[in-house]
């Protein structure tokens, strides 16, 4: 099958409306646990994808998912799925523990892996996930970005909208800015949310890519 991964890149590039954000699963660093998956790449043709993206002209941020515990998934192959995590840095990671379900190829594999095995190794995951978006947050204070109001945020005069690499963004101002894109300058970040200002007043109204 065609990969479409390059042609997502050159769009990314090329279309100032889109979001500088591409999605790409890879369920494990392991090449061998892939097979295993039935998936039709291996770790290295992976990371080829991921330098095509890292290449853009325009900085895009990367989100994947990743299963923990997967059946015959040894402490060797989970370690190359931490390698690969230090390797990319993603800017956020959905991640899973194993889960059979009946009538699945995987729930009648030998090896499954034990639960708590399992649970100690999304534990993990999720440390060095929680490490690299906190890192691609903090590089993200003091740049102005456009910023797509959502919604009303938690508090009286707050709203909450997406930077362009779909993270939450909160700032004070009305709420007749939701459905808006204004430049908001951030200045400061929590574990999930960045916080900022308006840089001027929105140019755009009305829902956006």
């Amino acid at each position: 099958p065609r990969d479409f991964t390059r042609d997502i890149v050159e769009a990314i590039d090329a279309v100032p409306s889109l979001c500088d954000h591409v999605h790409l699963p890879v369920q494990s660093g392991s090449s061998k646990v892939l097979r295993l998956m039935a998936r039709e790449y291996t770790r290295e043709q992976y990371l080829e994808r991921i330098a095509w993206i890292k290449s853009a002209k325009r900085t895009i941020s990367m989100t994947t998912d990743i299963i923990a515990g997967f059946p015959g998934e040894t402490v060797a192959d989970f370690e190359e799925t931490l390698m690969l995590l230090d390797q990319v840095q993603y800017d956020g990671v959905f991640a899973f523990k194993y889960s059979p379900r009946p009538g699945t190829p995987g729930a009648d594999m030998d090896d499954q892996v034990e639960e708590g095995t399992k649970s100690d190794r999304l534990h993990r995951l999720q440390q060095a996930i929680d490490r690299d978006q906190a890192i691609f947050n903090r590089r993200c204070v003091g740049r102005t970005l456009s910023v797509l109001f959502e919604r009303p945020g938690r508090y009286n005069g707050q709203i909450v909208g997406r930077s362009p690499y779909l993270q939450p963004v909160q700032i004070e101002a009305p709420p007749l800015l939701i459905g808006a894109i204004a430049a908001v300058t951030i200045t400061e970040v929590a574990s999930n949310s960045l916080f900022g200002a308006l840089a001027q007043q929105p140019a755009v109204s009305g829902a956006g890519a």
